[in-house]
């Protein structure tokens, strides 16, 4: 027994002296917690548990001044409501960041927010107010950034809803063609150009490109994307009097689009 104590003493010794762990101040503790909360819970499609979570962590970062980390969450919100379909509030949310007279946010958080502001706005067909937003990020961006390809794609897809199919094919195709841009905005690059194609009447090339944009979107699992490339496979396939094969088109994006609304989250109203 006493040899037991003294091989057990040097060991008792050493954490006796040893440093105690220090520990962060409790609201940073809380506001992490609550962030990796709300990133669980948007992984996990438990979406109005996230924006509850992300709203409680924006109030413990503000609290502390933390304002790049305030932009981050005020984004994410922003991301989060719109999956809700709240558009409204999540171009609120975006705009704490865009008006905010100070320019107390980072730059790349302001880039990011116009960007989606874009993306949501052009989504909504207000291209008069997507045009600003638009140019604001591409100020922002300067002559290359993370979002250089996105914001590329988003402006040849402007051009496309504004009547300019040249200026948008032109566009949509070189972005198509940039390894580096990523194959989602390969992808929506590719849906552009097919689509300008199909206002030029150029059915057969629209259809190789609608058909190449369905291959990626099934490989990163976007089912409202997938029905996308499908419609447009069905309304060329028809330009091109395959009758046959554009009504199995047809079919095959109904059944997509229903089963993604309704795997898709309900909104709160």
């Amino acid at each position: 027994m006493y040899k037991f104590l003294l091989l057990l003493l040097p060991g008792l010794l050493a954490a006796c002296g040893s440093a105690p762990v220090l520990r962060q101040p409790l609201a940073i503790e809380q506001a992490r917690a609550a962030d990796k909360d709300a990133r669980n819970a948007l992984r996990d499609g438990e979406l109005l548990r996230a924006q509850q979570d992300f709203a409680q962590v924006l109030a413990l970062q503000q609290s502390l001044d933390d304002t790049a980390g305030a932009a981050t969450t005020l984004i994410n919100l922003a991301t989060v409501t719109h999956q809700l379909h709240d558009d409204e509030a999540a171009l609120a949310w975006l705009d704490k960041i865009l008006l905010e007279k100070e320019r107390i946010y980072p730059p790349d958080s302001q880039l990011t927010a116009a960007f989606r502001k874009a993306v949501i706005l052009t989504d909504l067909a207000r291209l008069s107010e997507a045009e600003p937003a638009l140019q604001s990020a591409e100020k922002l961006c300067g002559k290359k950034c993370a979002l250089n390809f996105g914001i590329d794609a988003l402006r040849a897809r402007l051009l496309l809803l504004n009547g300019d199919e040249e200026g948008a094919l032109a566009l949509a195709l070189a972005v198509s063609k940039e390894s580096d841009a990523g194959k989602e905005e390969q992808a929506n690059a590719l849906r552009v150009t097919a689509a300008a194609e199909e206002k030029l009447a150029r059915p057969t090339s629209a259809l190789q490109h609608f058909q190449a944009a369905l291959e990626m979107d099934k490989a990163l699992a976007l089912g409202a994307r997938i029905g996308e490339d499908l419609s447009g496979m069905a309304r060329v396939s028809a330009q091109l009097g395959h009758d046959q094969e554009a009504a199995e088109y047809s079919r095959r994006a109904v059944l997509v689009n229903e089963a993604y609304r309704q795997s898709d989250p309900p909104s709160h109203e």
